[in-house]
């Protein structure tokens, strides 16, 4: 039967860049339009693409942190069950 190994220092560095993306993704000022571009038409396009463009930040911003929670979630996991097996180990 295969060993399952799990990494408690991968979980944390996973669990530490998706924190730290997170923030990235959160705190990414975009640009408005500053009436440079000369037709309404264009102006609103931009205005669409901005919208959406935060939209997809909050959305990236918010997977990256789940994403974090899970690793973090799985090592404590792993712990736990590392003790409750030692535990019984030890009976």
């Amino acid at each position: 039967m295969p060993e399952l190994k799990v990494s408690y220092d991968v979980l944390d560095k996973v669990s530490t860049q998706m924190t730290s993306a997170a923030g990235d993704f959160a705190d990414d000022p975009l640009g408005s339009g500053s009436g440079a571009f000369g037709a309404a038409d264009v102006e609103q396009a931009f205005a669409v693409v901005r919208t959406m463009q935060q939209q997809m930040s909050v959305w990236l911003s918010d997977t990256a942190n789940t994403l974090s929670q899970y690793a973090h979630d799985t090592k404590s996991l792993f712990q736990d069950a590392d003790r409750d097996l030692a535990a019984k180990a030890h009976k």
